[in-house]
């Protein structure tokens, strides 16, 4: 293949998928979570590993051992940590010194020795507003110091053929020309966009020539049904599948693995049998209610929208929307997986939680697909 990447960041691999579907390769993937990186290694043998923090790392001698000349790569991809900025952290522990926050600029310091074609940062939506902008500002400049062209946005996967409400900011990057964020493909009733009435109104105009909204059921409506803690062993798929998007994610796979229900204590199951559909913690009655929760907690997806974001406490249904529909369970990982839009072929490693992390902190795989084919049809 003539396009080349290096994923810094890279976890289990959920933008370099994204970036294989469009039909790049990857050439080095680097991160310091050792467990990410085995399932990463799993489904990308070819791809040299580096284990190690990457404020250990001389961009000039990762430059030397894969033998590329500067503006040889293609595109240098990744999304530097970014817990210090995301709302998850509570503003009065959120600081701009906080080292969670630095990270992007030892991401600059690798685009300054390769100088790729392309760069693309991914992190939470907050960092292009955070501090009054001040990180926003200084990637830009930066990357216009050195020769770049940049634009950024948040952009929602749902609005991508993603089942799932997910925002993400991007800084895109060429050497050559001004690049283009991929237009909306999707529209639906998606909970988020209706605080921005111009975005929703502009989102009507484009319907017709947009595709409905991809939802729970479209996603997972075909995986067999299982019980709390059960592990579909038989591997083989039950049925055929009954929308686009399932038979897109069982492209290439001939089984299903990652098909396992957590097992759940006592009183999740009784708070669990008592919910319905798109019901949450707000329904339990008072003997069954937590004292307190999160929004949507112990809550149930509802099978015509798409889920919410799907986070790394995906296994824990005190931790957000993630009760099946109608089963008296958590989401698998491979629902969670299908939800993220990973393939069936990809395969997780690592134990329950281990592996509901490496998809919850991971780009979903096709909103990768759509930077990477904007970049592709960039380049001419």
């Amino acid at each position: 293949m003539r396009y080349k990447i290096i994923d810094l960041f890279a976890g289990a691999g959920g933008f370099t998928t994204g970036f294989h579907m469009a039909g790049f390769e990857s050439l080095c993937a680097v991160d310091i979570n050792s467990k990410a990186l085995a399932t990463y290694k799993h489904n990308y043998p070819n791809t040299k590993i580096i284990n190690q923090d990457i404020r250990q790392i001389s961009p000039s001698d990762l430059q030397l051992a894969l033998g590329l000349k500067r503006e040889e790569l293609t595109a240098l991809i990744g999304g530097p940590p970014c817990q210090g900025l995301s709302r998850n952290i509570p503003a009065g522990y959120r600081y701009l010194n906080d080292s969670r926050n630095q990270l992007y600029r030892t991401f600059l310091e690798f685009v300054d020795q390769f100088r790729p074609l392309y760069v693309v940062i991914e992190n939470v939506p907050e960092i292009l507003k955070a501090y009054n902008g001040v990180i926003k500002e200084e990637i830009i400049k930066q990357l216009e110091l050195f020769g770049y062209k940049v634009i950024c946005a948040s952009l929602n996967a749902a609005h991508y053929g993603i089942p799932q409400t997910r925002c993400r900011a991007f800084f895109l990057a060429s050497l050559d020309h001004y690049l283009h964020f991929p237009e909306p493909t999707y529209f639906g009733d998606i909970k988020s966009d209706y605080r921005n009435k111009n975005l929703y109104n502009q989102m009507n105009l484009l319907e017709a020539n947009m595709s409905p909204i991809v939802t729970v059921r479209d996603a997972i409506g075909d995986l067999p049904p299982l019980e709390a803690g059960q592990i579909y062993d038989i591997e083989i798929y039950p049925s055929a599948p009954e929308t686009t998007y399932q038979a897109m994610m069982r492209h290439n796979s001939i089984t299903i693995v990652n098909h396992v229900a957590r097992a759940l204590t006592p009183i999740q199951l009784s708070r669990v049998r008592i919910l319905r559909e798109g019901q949450d913690a707000r329904d339990l009655p008072s003997e069954l209610a937590p004292k307190k929760h999160y929004s949507g907690a112990y809550g149930r997806l509802y099978w015509d929208k798409p889920a919410r974001t799907i986070t790394r406490w995906v296994f824990h249904p005190g931790s957000g929307r993630f009760f099946h529909p109608t089963q008296d369970r958590t989401i698998t990982i491979r629902e969670a997986a299908r939800l993220h839009s990973y393939p069936d072929n990809f395969h997780f490693l690592g134990t329950y939680t281990d592996m509901a992390s490496q998809i919850g902190e991971s780009v979903p795989p096709l909103l990768g697909k759509v930077i990477a084919s904007s970049i592709l049809q960039a380049h001419v």
